[in-house]
């Protein structure tokens, strides 16, 4: 778990930089954007998954010191925290909690949806959004920043 989401999110960055710091200094752009995905688990705890947990907190600290580390060099570093979305690996997911909690995955997913103020678990295309808009000139002064993509059941 740490060797994919922290360890790896930090050599994509290191690796990334490199080549940023090479470009020339873009009006609107800077240099570059680094964008990671974090999770709701980046900012909140949840019963077993603590691993998980662990590397997302980490990824949200690797975000905040490399923004801080790379601002002179006009490098944004942020990342977005959506919270459950059901690809290949959150269907595995549901399974996984629904059983652990003793439910059925209706009974699971239909409790997180009242836990979300929108109603509904998040999409692909609602991560990707906010991606492209922290990769966008519009996001040239936004930096250090994990941005939640979770529909309200996340809110710091």
């Amino acid at each position: 778990m740490l060797n994919v989401n922290l360890r790896g999110a930090f050599f994509a960055t290191k690796h990334a930089v490199r080549q940023m710091l090479t470009q020339p200094v873009l009006e609107d752009w800077g240099r570059g954007r680094i964008v990671s995905i974090g999770s709701r688990g980046s900012k909140s705890g949840s019963a077993l998954t603590s691993s998980y947990i662990a590397s997302k907190h980490g990824l949200v600290g690797l975000t905040r010191s490399a923004a801080i580390e790379l601002g002179p060099d006009q490098i944004t570093v942020n990342a977005v925290c959506p919270n459950h979305v059901t690809t290949g690996l959150g269907g595995w997911q549901n399974e996984f909690m629904a059983q652990a909690r003793g439910q059925s995955v209706e009974e699971y997913l239909e409790a997180m949806r009242g836990r979300i103020p929108l109603g509904r678990v998040g999409s692909p295309d609602d991560t990707a959004n906010a991606c492209a808009f922290l990769c966008s000139g519009q996001a040239r002064y936004i930096t250090g920043e994990a941005m939640n993509v979770s529909g309200g059941e996340e809110m710091h």
